[in-house]
């Protein structure tokens, strides 16, 4: 039985730890501090799930022993370091090398590149997360918090829809944002992250989009919803489902299930179904040597292309709004959905 570690005392370990063992794994999970311990043991793989001002460091020290590399998104601090990780990769190119963005492992994502010439070309998408899961003024102070540290809700939701429109529809060009720390202050420390974030894009081809991220919410946590509109029929994500509606008719299921009870599901999204799944496609291509399994994962590539986006759109805040590019190169390994491009 193939082991590996996970490393954090979040995620990793409420998550990670009982799904992959569940997919078949032996796991051992140790908390961040205690990372170091892994690097001469017999695991596999890693899967790192601290901080992302930690990310680099370990990759490459994991990299450096041989080891397999699940890398938390977003993908690292700034561009430069995600450049820095795409470099390891490709020195190690004999390792798996990947971005967690679980949901591509979806089935009802799987549908929906198989569909995406239903929708005519793409015209807009629409993303909306609301939560209230940092909207108590008591709620202690930690990394999240710290925008050194790679805290707040542009990494940590908007890197998943980032990764997402590049995904299903294609990349994105430009970048206008405005970042907002709602609550500036928790446990006497301040707060420098953003717990809100209204991001415009371009994409490529030609279409827009508004992402509207919200972890400070006043009200109930709320459905996350991602709407991709098109000349002929509009796709919606929710949950574990996609959804499909031709123009004048009502959505119906097209891909996917109802979300079920699994750790890491929540109304944010299927991020614990997308876990389990991304979970069994590493034990074909660990165990089985079918690296094919992993055909739908992020590399490290895409989490570079990933890391532009972010970093543009913090430019953007700063700049009071200004548009700005994000890509200096488009990424090598991201194949467009099927036709449907506009």
């Amino acid at each position: 039985m193939t082991k590996i570690g996970t490393i954090g005392s979040g995620w990793a370990a409420r998550v990670q730890t009982p799904l992959f063992s569940e997919a078949g794994f032996d796991v051992i999970n140790v908390k961040g501090h205690d990372w170091p311990s892994l690097l001469d043991s017999d695991v596999a793989l890693v899967t790192i799930t601290t901080p992302p001002s930690e990310h680099l460091e370990m990759s490459r020290a994991f990299l450096e022993r041989g080891k397999h590399v699940l890398c938390e998104k977003p993908t690292a601090l700034n561009v430069r370091e995600a450049e820095e990780l795409v470099a390891l990769s490709e020195k190690h190119a004999d390792r798996i090398t990947l971005i967690d963005h679980e949901l591509r492992f979806l089935p009802a994502w799987r549908a929906a590149r198989e569909r995406m010439h239903e929708l005519g070309g793409v015209r807009y998408i629409e993303v909306r997360y609301s939560s209230p899961a940092r909207g108590d003024r008591s709620r202690e102070w930690n990394w999240w918090s710290d925008a050194d540290r790679g805290g707040g809700i542009l990494g940590a939701v908007g890197s998943h829809f980032a990764d997402a429109i590049r995904y299903l529809v294609g990349e994105i060009d430009e970048v206008q944002a405005m970042l907002v720390t709602q609550i500036d202050e928790r446990s006497g420390k301040r707060v420098t992250a953003d717990d809100f974030a209204a991001v415009n894009v371009r994409l490529a081809n030609g279409a827009h989009g508004v992402l509207t991220l919200n972890a400070a919410a006043s009200g109930p946590d709320e459905q996350a919803v991602m709407t991709i509109h098109g000349e002929s029929a509009a796709m919606r994500f929710s949950g574990a489902e996609v959804l499909l509606a031709k123009r004048g008719e009502a959505y119906a299921r097209i891909g996917g299930e109802e979300m079920t009870k699994l750790p890491g599901n929540s109304m944010g999204g299927a991020f614990g179904s997308g876990t389990i799944e991304l979970a069994r496609a590493l034990k074909r291509a660990l165990d089985d040597g079918d690296r094919s399994a992993l055909a739908p994962a992020a590399t490290f590539h895409d989490g570079l292309a990933q890391q532009r986006v972010l970093d543009a759109a913090r430019r953007s805040s700063e700049n009071e709004g200004s548009w700005e590019k994000p890509l200096t190169r488009p990424s090598a390994t991201l194949s467009p959905p099927s036709r449907g491009e506009g």
